[in-house]
């Protein structure tokens, strides 16, 4: 895309050539980026941002008013952040897709991001998620259970909602005997249809650890809660957990072993994380390699040296190439890697004696867990993705050396 002036073309319509090209070249986000002369606009395809093309800086307050107008911001605040959805003239537009926009200031002009839902691309089948038949087989029996805690973590965008999603879905289609499921989110991502969703208001004084209580007191048997940010919510949802409620949450952390630690340090007694906890699973998203144009190569020697590769052993696995079906990226889609921490009499015991997160993890190995980057180098020698990528993903100093064997 060349620079465009804002005499070239009306806005309005720029606007909407831009929104379809997002949509239709499958980004999750559309970036506009202010810089000193203009405007960048990037694609987030696959959890990665990549230029599409420049604005003139003659037209950039004109394409961010027209963006606030379509999201139903307030057009004349530019030096506060603000959130909305567009709700209305879109051009091509599906009842599937939803368009959240959000707009922040910085020196050369207000950032905005169109995040895109796209519905009909979201498949909330645990079976379809990417795990190995055996961490799908064990995050379905704990499902199964008619109480306790399965927490999931992992940083953003790392595929934690869909997998939720993906378990309250089973639970409606196989559970026929659960009839009051209630989630508590910030945002609502999904319409579930057959569920109670509630999107929180800290504003108004709807807070996750506020709405949790309030959900107890309509006796649900299943309490998805979109994220344990406090102490608050971590006591109260533990204590769900213990009182015959399915409390499905999620928690930032490096490892699923390293939950236990967080939970403690947010003032949750070992005792009971040792008493409701059932599961922790442990996930990242990794990019797929393009079936048309991947080939067999070796990997650039920090990366082989991270997983300690040598020989014939680091020829076994394929790179990325690039060709126009996975427009010169040489990967098409995403799948998920992990870790799924099962709590044992023995872990639980370890807790209660407040063992080193290390310990625990030990110990889930020795119990047949399978350690995240053992499970996405399996993926790797499978040709599923490439080691640059899972050298990409992972922050490797949370990843101890041995987890490769």
């Amino acid at each position: 895309m060349r620079p465009m002036k804002a005499d070239e073309q009306d806005v309005t319509q720029l606007v909407g050539r831009l929104i379809e090209d997002g949509v239709a070249a499958g980004a999750s986000d559309i970036h506009f980026d202010p810089v000193e002369h203009g405007m960048i606009v990037r694609h987030r395809r696959d959890g990665l941002l990549y230029e599409v093309g420049r604005l003139d800086g003659t037209i950039k307050d004109n394409l961010v008013a027209r963006l606030k107008v379509l999201a139903n911001l307030v057009v004349y605040r530019r030096n506060t952040p603000q959130e909305g959805r567009i709700v209305k003239d879109v051009p091509a537009a599906r009842n599937d897709i939803e368009y959240r926009v959000a707009t922040f200031p910085t020196i050369h002009g207000e950032k905005v991001v169109i995040r895109i839902f796209d519905s009909s691309k979201v498949l909330l089948d645990v079976h379809s998620l990417g795990f190995d038949a055996d961490v799908t087989a064990n995050i379905l029996r704990l499902l199964e259970n008619p109480q306790g805690m399965l927490l999931l973590t992992g940083p953003s965008s790392s595929g934690k909602t869909t997998t939720i999603y993906s378990a309250l879905n089973w639970i409606t289609q196989h559970r026929r005997n659960i009839a009051n499921i209630i989630t508590i989110e910030d945002p609502v991502e999904f319409d579930l249809k057959t569920i109670s969703q509630t999107q929180i208001d800290p504003h108004g004084g709807l807070t996750f650890a506020s709405a949790l209580r309030s959900a107890l007191r309509l006796d649900p048997e299943v309490l998805m809660i979109g994220e344990i940010r406090d102490p608050d919510t971590a006591q109260i949802a533990t204590q769900a957990g213990l009182t015959g409620h399915l409390v499905i949450s999620t928690i930032h952390c490096g490892t699923a072993a390293g939950v236990f630690t967080r939970l403690i340090e947010m003032g949750i007694e070992p005792f009971l994380i040792a008493s409701s906890i059932t599961g922790v699973l442990s996930q990242r998203l990794v990019r797929v390699l393009c079936n048309s144009c991947k080939a067999p190569s070796r990997a650039e020697p920090r990366v082989l040296d991270e997983f300690r590769l040598t020989g014939d052993e680091a020829r076994a696995y394929f790179s990325p190439v690039g060709c126009a079906r996975c427009n010169n990226t040489g990967y098409a889609g995403r799948t998920a890697i992990a870790e799924l921490l099962l709590v044992s009499e023995r872990i639980r015991q370890l807790l209660l004696a407040r063992a080193t997160t290390n310990a625990i993890h030990d110990q889930a190995v020795s119990e047949k867990m399978v350690p995240l980057k053992t499970d996405g180098m399996r993926k790797a020698a499978r040709g599923v993705t490439s080691l640059e990528e899972l050298y990409r993903i992972m922050m490797h100093k949370v990843f101890k050396k041995n987890d490769t064997k």
